[in-house]
């Protein structure tokens, strides 16, 4: 009995490698890949302006540019293009860890392999006073703001703008957030997510190295069940983000880096026990056991410092 509608995923053209550089950005679905990716033999640079949803404020982060105008609330300063993360008591203070997040993230795109971008909404706050469309209202006078939907042509259009200024052999793989935004109303994020998914789906098709991972379509169609949400029925659970990554390490993945995250993932499992008092020697010769194969010869071409620096700090605990 066949109880879930599945569909293929084709292999992607370009495939991440244990030597691959990854930007991650977006909703918090990004969040959730990134930290998945960060924890492989990857070089990964994880929501680095915070959780952003609309495409402008994505394409506006990765262009590098900080625009001088910022919010006052309560004798903190934030910063209208970016997540709340950015806060500091003086508007000097505030531009100047915007930049310097914003050149480390123009250094990275550089040399990049690879970006994660995800699409939350197409709803945009336009700021009447600042006269533009800001990822963050940071709790301002609403009176200041107009809701907008985004069309698909400015989404489009504005994908283009920075497409262009991408190293022509970093791939982007675009994705919808499958996270309900509620909020907007249930009809309004059916539209919205609609809008995004035309535009992702024009932007693939025009660029060759732009490629559209079906997360959206997983939740919706393979696990179209409210067992596969939290408790909020908003978010996906742990059981289906981890059924949305195995679909994207196979489509993503070489076999020698999905050879590395099957391994990685029984050390990890490893790491994540906790042996009864009787059993703690027992449990750090199994670990000083991995951590001699993470320095064996094999190993020498994959970056293991990661995982190998918790397996370390795991055997330290056990003298504790």
């Amino acid at each position: 009995m066949q109880l879930t509608t599945t569909f293929p995923i084709p292999t992607a053209p370009s495939l991440l490698n244990h030597r691959s550089k990854v930007l991650t950005m977006g909703s918090c679905f990004a969040a959730s890949m990134g930290a998945r990716l960060s924890q492989l033999p990857l070089e990964v640079m994880c929501q680095p302006f915070g959780t952003l949803f609309h495409p402008f404020a994505i394409t506006r982060a990765l262009s590098g540019v900080v625009s001088d105008e910022v919010y006052e609330q309560n004798g903190y300063f934030l910063h209208p293009d970016y997540h709340s993360v950015f806060t500091a008591t003086t508007s000097d203070e505030l531009l100047d860890d915007v930049r310097s997040i914003a050149g480390e993230v123009s250094n990275f795109i550089a040399g990049a392999d690879f970006l994660l971008l995800t699409w939350g909404t197409s709803f945009s706050y336009f700021d009447k006073y600042l006269n533009k469309s800001v990822a963050n209202c940071h709790k301002m006078p609403a009176d200041r703001f107009e809701k907008r939907l985004s069309t698909v042509e400015e989404i489009v259009t504005d994908f283009y703008s920075i497409i262009s200024t991408l190293p022509s052999t970093t791939q982007v793989v675009l994705t919808v957030s499958p996270v309900r935004h509620t909020k907007d109303g249930m009809l309004e994020n059916q539209a919205s997510k609609s809008l995004l998914r035309v535009a992702a789906d024009i932007v693939s098709k025009r660029f060759e190295n732009v490629h559209y991972f079906p997360a959206y379509e997983i939740m919706l169609d393979e696990l179209r069940d409210y067992r596969f949400y939290e408790s909020d029925m908003i978010h996906p659970n742990q059981q289906a983000q981890d059924y949305i990554w195995e679909r994207f390490k196979a489509a993503y993945f070489d076999n020698e880096l999905l050879s590395i995250s099957k391994k990685w993932d029984s050390i990890y499992r490893t790491l994540g026990h906790r042996p009864h008092p009787s059993k703690l020697i027992d449990h750090r010769r199994v670990l000083e056991v991995l951590l001699a194969e993470l320095n064996e010869e094999k190993y020498q071409e994959i970056d293991t410092c990661k995982i190998a620096e918790y397996v370390a700090h795991e055997i330290k605990n056990t003298y504790i």
